[in-house]
């Protein structure tokens, strides 16, 4: 998926596979230690042109759908001034999401970025936060949420053998 802000700023977001070298577990007792991982590619680009990417697993299949979801209700909800602020985080702590509604609409989408994912101009401390902030449309939000669904839609949950 792609999101473009009013300011210039952007993110690419999309799952590339599986993680590498990892398998579904045989052995059924050992399935419900298993989490199966997505490798997520990301491209970004503050207002001011200042870009990085990389790609790591740190979002698991539940997770990517679950990201889908929540997009398509911030969306929802930007035609609500009222609604309030949301944040969504996920078992590895490299990308957590936030929305706040500006105006009918128009909303804020934040997403914060840490460890592996941060910008290479801010690698410590490890305590660090990268916050991205892009403005949009709760339509271009919702298209968002659908790019995203129909890109994750490749990478289903793998059975255990």
């Amino acid at each position: 998926m792609e999101i473009r802000s009013d300011d210039g700023a952007r993110l690419r977001i999309r799952p590339v596979g599986y993680q590498p070298g990892v398998e579904p577990p045989v052995d059924v007792e050992q399935a419900e230690d298993w989490d199966d991982w997505l490798l997520i590619e990301v491209d970004a680009r503050t207002a001011d042109g200042q870009a990085w990417s990389h790609c790591d697993p740190c979002l698991t299949v539940p997770e990517a759908g679950i990201l889908a979801d929540w997009l398509r209700l911030q969306a929802d909800l930007g035609a609500s001034p009222t609604a309030l602020p949301a944040l969504l985080r996920f078992a590895e702590p490299n990308l957590a999401f936030r929305t706040r509604v500006i105006r009918r609409r128009r909303m804020e989408l934040t997403v914060e970025f840490s460890y592996e994912s941060l910008p290479p101009w801010m690698r410590r401390p490890l305590t660090a936060v990268y916050p991205l902030a892009l403005t949009v449309s709760a339509d271009a939000l919702a298209v968002a949420a659908e790019q995203w669904a129909r890109e994750v839609a490749a990478y289903p949950q793998r059975v255990i053998s």
